[in-house]
């Protein structure tokens, strides 16, 4: 018997393998060279229009029964409507190329020509461009949408690193994107790991298509010139405080750039505050060798900082002015306040008009569901710097050339979350029966990866017992129903059985914060 040579060790074929070997071109001419078959021949045309009529007798009770595959539920298909998250709608003049802006950061660049019509003729005029993104587990579940991906007869779930979807209309028909023309989306994304792909939902075919390999890239934020309010006393002359000759102070020579507000006060000198940092007198008998000074957060204090070699000492002081010196120091003191005053409510003036403005405007574009790009780029600033504290950050964008309208998603894949596997009943707290729902959602926190198992799935369900978990359902009268961590870490390790209350909401969301609320986010 001849012996075959058989690979029982194959690397697993990649996205991009199994993307590129997708063409069946080469099968196809190969099968047009064999000779006519029997399907082709006058005797089954005869036998296909008499088996036509059976079938079309037999599609029509197919179809009213309720069972056909056109009866099916739209793949994408929110298990709330009315929380299903908003578009936000831009007017885009669709022979012009425009660059846009969400309030999350993202930038969409619209080259002129984006947009087709049905037929694929270009279309003219104002177009409605229509944009959503999702970050995070409670999102993409009030949105429906499916993170289960299907690939080489493997079913994987989606871990996210930033989804959104964009459509476009005209007079109330949808649109084609111009392949030729694409538009391009700068992403928004919270993670800065290389290990994601970027995948297109063919909502025909019901399934995640692979399209590219994705790669975080960051963007350094300028600093925002806009005007702000300025409510504070932040630059604000420090008024002088008298020494008191029974606490210990010093004169330190200082740079008067680095400290313009002390310049103006003759005789400054610097008074330990004891309290904060007990003075050891022993400390004026030493020879220093460098002495520094730094500004407080508090913006009234200065640390003194005296060195040699090795010994260091910190004192927190106020900076002074000697009796001598005290009338002069109070009266100019009183000039340079007024001086920042009149500058700081001239420039809180022209903010709140421009505040207004900005109001007046948003509310005119809010009348067409329209947002500014002005606007929404402040927002996306203020927001963005607003989770960092600061007025400059580098900001994690991924990319993506839109040549199909619908859902994008930069995502990773995953399997079912490691752990013991158990025969699962989802009960209500309350009332302790089996609550009616379709699917369970498991949710691992930290991740944006959400788990969905069938009522059949229940019986192979496995979770990770080092994540926190939680578990929704929406119940058959569109609550929404919940288990926290503690009722999955209640779980016996060697358990092969289990029940799981889940806490049913006891009025229906009617908005996104109260749905948010509700998931326990």
């Amino acid at each position: 018997m001849k012996n075959y040579d058989i690979n029982r060790k194959r690397k697993p074929l990649s996205e991009e393998e199994i993307a590129q070997g997708q063409n069946f071109q080469s099968f196809m001419n190969a099968y047009a060279a064999r000779p006519k078959p029997f399907y082709k021949t006058t005797t089954f045309y005869l036998s296909a229009a008499a088996l036509g009529v059976l079938l079309a007798v037999g599609g029509y009770y197919w179809s009213t029964s309720g069972d056909s595959p056109a009866a099916q539920t739209a793949f994408v298909q929110a298990p709330i409507p009315a929380l299903n998250p908003s578009d936000t709608v831009y007017a885009v003049d669709a022979r012009q190329e425009g660059v846009y802006y969400f309030e999350t950061g993202t930038q969409l660049t619209v080259p002129a020509g984006a947009f087709l019509d049905s037929a694929g003729s270009a279309v003219a005029g104002e177009v409605e461009l229509r944009y959503r993104e999702f970050h995070d587990p409670a999102a993409i579940f009030l949105a429906g949408i499916p993170m289960t991906y299907d690939s080489a007869g493997t079913r994987y779930h989606f871990e996210s690193a930033g989804m959104f979807e964009l459509t476009a209309y005209q007079n109330g028909k949808p649109l084609r994107a111009n392949p030729n023309a694409p538009i391009k989306i700068a992403l928004a994304s919270n993670s800065q790991e290389d290990k994601f792909n970027v995948y297109y939902l063919d909502t025909t075919q019901r399934n995640w298509k692979y399209t590219s390999r994705d790669k975080a890239v960051l963007i350094a934020m300028q600093r925002d010139s806009s005007v702000a309010l300025d409510s504070s006393l932040a630059g604000a002359p420090i008024a002088p405080r008298q020494a008191d000759k029974k606490k210990p102070s010093f004169s330190i020579a200082f740079d008067p750039a680095e400290f313009p507000e002390l310049t103006v006060y003759i005789g400054v000198r610097f008074e330990v505050d004891e309290a904060k940092t007990p003075y050891n007198r022993a400390d004026k008998n030493v020879d220093w060798e460098d002495v520094s000074i730094a500004r407080n957060a508090d913006g009234k204090t200065f640390s003194v900082t005296f060195s040699k070699g090795d010994l260091k000492r910190t004192y927190v002081t106020y900076a002074v002015v000697d009796e001598g010196n005290w009338n002069n120091a109070q009266k100019t003191f009183g000039e340079r306040f007024a001086a920042w005053k009149k500058k700081r409510d001239d420039k809180n003036a022209l903010a709140n008009q421009q505040q207004k403005q900005r109001e007046r405007d948003l509310a005119t574009a809010d009348e067409r569901r329209i947002f500014k790009n002005r606007e929404a780029l402040q927002r996306a600033l203020t927001l963005r710097r607003a989770n960092v504290g600061n007025d400059q950050e580098n900001m994690v964008m991924r990319e993506f050339v839109v040549n199909e309208f619908g859902i994008w998603n930069s995502d990773c894949k995953s399997s079912l979350p490691e752990g013991q596997e158990l025969v699962v009943k989802i009960l209500d707290s309350r009332s302790k029966k089996p609550i009616e729902t379709t699917h369970v959602f498991l949710v691992e926190k930290g991740r944006n990866a959400i788990f969905t198992y069938s009522t059949s799935d229940l019986r192979t369900f496995r979770f990770n017992p080092k994540s926190e978990n939680l578990i929704w359902a929406i119940t058959a009268d569109g609550k929404i129903a919940v288990a926290h961590a503690e009722a999955l870490q209640r779980i016996a390790p060697d358990a092969k059985e289990a029940e799981i209350t889940l806490d049913v909401a006891t009025t229906t969301a009617t908005s996104g914060a109260q749905a948010f609320a509700q998931l326990g986010l």
